[in-house]
């Protein structure tokens, strides 16, 4: 495989006169995503609060709603993202291309994978809620048996969901690069490409720890850059295992 330097030169050369249209994409989606979301949080803390089930549910499904959604369009960024790696000039309108192009099997797709770290964390999340609520007040949780099992199980459950997740990496492109494939053949063509290179793509995205910072010194605003930069190098590397097979 090619070196993270070599990745990263490519990604360089890629995004080469493309940054604003990129920037430009990642901005729109997130005030999209931000705006939609904002009332379910609401309901969440709401319903926790005052202990109210319905509410909760209500806001979990509204999340997960919201989530798909915000997903598409990040899926519209990788497409932009692979015409780049491709030296294609991404265009704005790129960033509806999952709504144009059989929607349903990039919502099933996330769908899935949404689902899949809903049941990691669920037991966790669901064992310290409830821990959490059996306290007098949410401000005086106690520390008690059953809230540190809660918060055993809830990092475990994020273990399993970050390796299912790397696992399951590449099927997004794979729907992009095959729009013949089905949801199914592109996870377990995902799962294929991924086995064995699972920690590698963990250190790819380690690698970035620096440029995180530095983009906190600059009170997010070097994100900007930082976040297309990681993005064109993840796609590098997902052509790089197209490559080998």
């Amino acid at each position: 495989m090619k070196s993270f330097a070599d990745l990263k030169a490519n990604a360089r050369s890629a995004l080469l006169g493309r940054y604003s249209v990129l920037i430009g994409a990642g901005i729109l989606t997130w005030l999209i995503s931000t705006l939609i979301e904002i009332p379910f949080s609401r309901m969440l803390q709401e319903g926790i609060y005052y202990t109210r089930i319905i509410r909760i549910i209500w806001a979990y499904t509204g999340m997960l709603f919201v989530s798909l959604i915000g997903s598409l369009f990040n899926i519209g960024i990788t497409y932009m993202h692979m015409q780049s790696a491709r030296d294609t000039r991404p265009q704005f309108s790129d960033l509806l291309y999952p709504f144009r192009n059989r929607p349903d099997k990039f919502i099933g797709c996330e769908f899935i994978l949404v689902l899949i770290s809903f049941v990691c964390t669920l037991p966790g999340t669901a064992v310290t809620v409830i821990a959490a609520l059996q306290s007098d007040t949410i401000t005086s949780i106690r520390i008690s048996s059953p809230l540190i099992i809660g918060l055993i199980l809830l990092a475990i459950g994020l273990i399993v969901q970050i390796i299912l997740g790397f696992a399951f990496s590449q099927a997004v492109y794979l729907l992009i690069d095959h729009p013949d494939y089905r949801v199914m053949e592109a996870l377990r063509g995902s799962f294929h490409l991924m086995r064995g290179r699972k920690m590698r793509y963990f250190l790819l995205q380690l690698s970035f720890i620096g440029w995180g910072l530095l983009g906190c010194l600059t009170l997010g605003i070097g994100f900007l850059w930082i976040i297309p930069y990681m993005l064109q190098t993840n796609t590098q590397f997902y052509l790089n295992l197209k490559e080998l097979g």
